[in-house]
């Protein structure tokens, strides 16, 4: 593994904290939003409430397969699928209208969140080797809840401009693509000495 000093002079570890900054700054956003714009829909709030614990749920099973695909196939390629999935849910959100498309998108979306969750620290080893992994690990995760803390803000002030989630959700759907396409950019693994 490689030393927190030689990793931040590598563009790889600026990318994986980007990365994981657009995740998070999703992922935080729907868990806050979901269910004030599924009320807005016209739907109770219990019913607001059974889609955050489906998404819940499907987390818990997005983090079981996509732990044992990022062994499989490598960290990189799961982390291409969930961000692939998570573009379409967010894509998706646009057309949902119908209490069974909330429940197929919730589904969806928290297989991918569980699956970012999964994945953080095997990417970390993966590009930097574990000599440092704890601190690089901190690193990339405060940066990533940067994102996450950002996130919901913005979809909130967004919201009480426009009085709809609409651009919020598009907007959510552009950081989710720029975080598809610096996981494709990042490059392949390098062995660490």
């Amino acid at each position: 593994g490689i030393s927190i000093g030689q990793a931040v002079h590598i563009r790889s570890f600026w990318m994986i904290c980007l990365i994981y900054l657009s995740a998070f700054f999703c992922a935080n956003t729907i868990v806050v939003h979901i269910a004030p714009h599924v009320v807005d829909m016209g739907f109770s709030e219990p019913f607001a409430a059974s889609v955050i614990a489906t998404i819940g749920g499907a987390s818990i099973a997005g983090r079981f397969v996509m732990g044992y695909a990022g062994d499989r196939l490598g960290s990189k390629r799961a982390l291409l699928v969930c961000f692939a999935i998570l573009a379409v849910t967010l894509a998706s959100l646009q057309l949902v209208i119908a209490p069974l498309t909330l429940y197929l998108f919730a589904v969806a979306y928290g297989f991918a969140h569980g699956g970012f969750f999964a994945l953080i620290s095997s990417v970390v080893a993966e590009y930097f080797g574990t000599r440092s992994h704890g601190l690089i690990l901190g690193i990339v995760i405060f940066i990533g809840s940067v994102g996450g803390a950002i996130g919901p803000l913005t979809a909130g002030y967004v919201f009480d401009v426009t009085s709809s989630y609409q651009l919020a959700f598009l907007l959510l759907l552009a950081v989710a693509v720029v975080g598809l396409i610096l996981t494709l950019l990042i490059g392949s693994v390098r062995p660490q000495r």
